[in-house]
């Protein structure tokens, strides 16, 4: 295993502190809160700070609370595995609590956290190598190259690594905001605006900002929610293709047919981010749920995934799960129900 490189290593005990250590030190630092996959990449080369900025000192950002006003706010160094126990989670929004479930391995879910899940570096064959099989070969454009070399004809001036974290396609579809914090100042981003779709640059946090909180409206609470995750070794993998579902199946009474309400529909593991299907509000809001409906929502997700051959599971296969796992989606919340409103 190769070792780490030599940084220096800092634990601030406030937040305004961790900011401005984090401007101060330039572009050579990095904020780590579980390093599950900070650690590893550091360790291939991948990232080399100089600095490293620990946030594990500081009150208050494991915690995870409902607000009667608002919603649920997640703490960034919340852990994946407190997700899956927390009673709050497990009353208002499951569905987290699933996608916490379906990364890694108990062991990793005990360290990895939400920010760290939310800010997930993308992925390639071409770009999460050691140096010594970089060096083999002419650089690819993450890695400072002229052209993605992942792309069909390898010319590309657009990166294509895959966006892989499972907790963010559940997040984007309850419409999740998060909040950012500089040195300059606070904004707040809804998280479907914060991924670019740049597998280079694959959100908009700025290199001196650090994910300080999530939000998950109190409007969803409530609301029917599935995570589907395909992957190559069912106890630690990646997804290599992945769908998050949301909806409300309305309806005047139990005896009447619920109708569509509300419905997103995200996928993952096949872009450079998590991939809205636009499409499928206009075709089911105010509808309801039959064979034919739900195998047309299921082809234009196929549709909209566009998996390369960059990483594991062959490309038609992962279109394929796409639409097997969006079926699967929609008969799991006809089969569930949800709630009459």
């Amino acid at each position: 295993m190769q070792p780490l490189p030599n940084f220096q290593y800092l634990e601030p005990e406030t937040i305004h502190e961790a900011a401005k250590l984090l401007m101060d030190s330039g572009t050579q630092s990095m904020v780590i809160s579980g390093g599950t996959d900070m650690l590893p990449s550091m360790r291939q080369g991948i990232f080399s700070p100089d600095v490293v900025i620990s946030l594990q000192a500081i009150p208050h950002l494991r915690d995870v609370e409902w607000d009667d006003t608002e919603g649920l706010k997640i703490g960034p160094l919340a852990t994946l595995r407190s997700l899956e126990t927390n009673a709050e989670i497990l009353q208002h929004f499951p569905v987290i609590a699933e996608a916490a479930h379906a990364v890694g391995s108990p062991q990793l879910r005990e360290m990895a956290t939400v920010g760290g899940n939310i800010c997930l570096d993308t992925r390639c064959y071409y770009y999460n190598q050691s140096e010594n099989w970089q060096a083999c070969d002419q650089e690819c454009l993450k890695l400072g190259g002229e052209t993605c070399k992942a792309a069909p004809s390898g010319r590309a001036k657009k990166c294509f690594a895959v966006f892989s974290a499972d907790l963010a396609p559940v997040l984007v579809a309850l419409d999740a905001r998060i909040t950012l914090l500089s040195a300059r100042g606070e904004r707040h981003v809804d998280l479907r605006e914060f991924y670019t779709g740049d597998g280079a640059a694959p959100h908009v946090k700025a290199p001196d900002e650090i994910l300080t909180s999530v939000l998950v409206p109190k409007q969803m609470a409530g609301i029917f929610g599935v995570y589907q995750k395909y992957r190559i070794r069912n106890s630690i993998d990646y997804p290599i293709a992945g769908v998050a579902l949301t909806l409300r199946l309305n309806g005047p009474d139990k005896s009447a047919k619920k109708l569509v309400k509300d419905v997103c529909l995200v996928i993952s593991g096949v872009a450079s981010k998590p991939l809205v299907v636009k499409k499928i509000p206009p075709l089911l809001n105010g509808k309801a749920l039959d064979d034919a409906l739900i195998e047309e929502a299921a082809l234009l997700a196929k549709k909209a995934a566009l998996p390369l051959a960059n990483t594991g599971g062959e490309r038609a296969h992962r279109k394929q799960m796409i639409y097997e796992f969006t079926k699967k989606a929609f008969e799991q919340a006809i089969n569930n129900g949800s709630q009459i409103s």
